[in-house]
């Protein structure tokens, strides 16, 4: 058994080779910015998922207790009246403030409706030029008979001026 020990450098250079071939996992770079919000939690699922594990708890507590079978079932009838007491004041409270909301709602929308009543009844004129084109009353614009008196009223003037400067070099007599 004289078998030769591998060189290790040789090795090593065998396995890049390898590696070289081997599909790469693709990576899209600025991806991660995307995920990154969803993957936190804010303060309301913790309160909600802490609600919920604590509820679990007490259950398996209960149940898995090592109690006779009477001490479990008074120990459930006093937990579950508590929860009714406790669920009595939370809602008593939740419709004490509902009510007071509404009330709140109610003010504030007949004091709107009350401004918009006296906003609608105040008489308001329209400016007259809002300083948008309109065609609407306007009689029709032809374009080359307004180019025919322009040219007309050029020549003229151009003709007023001829006539003006012939007379100013006449020789006065």
């Amino acid at each position: 058994m004289s078998a030769e020990k591998p060189n290790y450098n040789e090795v090593k250079h065998q396995l890049q080779i390898e590696q070289s071939y081997l599909p790469k996992p693709y990576e899209k770079k600025g991806s991660d910015e995307i995920y990154d919000n969803s993957s936190s939690v804010n303060g309301k699922d913790f309160v909600i998922g802490a609600f919920v594990g604590g509820v679990l708890g007490a259950a398996a507590a209960l149940l898995l207790a090592p109690k006779a079978g009477k001490d479990l079932r008074s120990d459930v009838v006093s937990q579950v009246n508590g929860l009714k007491i406790k669920s009595a004041d939370y809602s008593s409270t939740v419709k004490e403030k509902a009510t007071d909301l509404t009330q709140k709602v109610q003010e504030q929308s007949s004091n709107l409706v009350e401004k918009a009543k006296s906003l609608k009844s105040q008489t308001f004129t329209p400016p007259t030029d809002d300083g948008t084109v309109s065609s609407e009353g306007e009689e029709p614009f032809d374009v080359m008979e307004t180019i025919d008196l322009t040219i007309a009223e050029i020549e003229a003037e151009e003709a007023k001026l001829a006539a003006e400067k012939a007379q100013a070099s006449e020789p006065k007599a």
